[in-house]
């Protein structure tokens, strides 16, 4: 896939100047990868530590045992 991005003039020159033309998506392929991989491990232990919070855990029960079913009222 193809993507097209926008980088300040100075880096852009620097990764021109530093990484050969063949090389180029490979390192950016890494690079994002690497990135993505650090903020899925800070939204896990964001989740593991929701996951953890009895606080937490006992609101959410409690709005989970609302009944938002619409009640039918009985005819006398």
């Amino acid at each position: 896939m193809r993507l097209t991005l926008s980088l300040p003039d100075s880096l852009a020159r620097r990764f021109l100047a530093t990484v050969p033309s063949r090389q180029r998506s490979s390192v950016v392929a890494r690079l994002i990868e690497d990135e993505l991989r650090r903020h899925e491990q800070r939204l896990e232990g964001a989740c593991l530590a929701a996951n953890d919070d009895v606080a937490l855990e006992a609101e959410i029960d409690e709005w989970q045992a609302f009944d938002d079913a619409p009640r039918v009222s009985e005819a006398p």
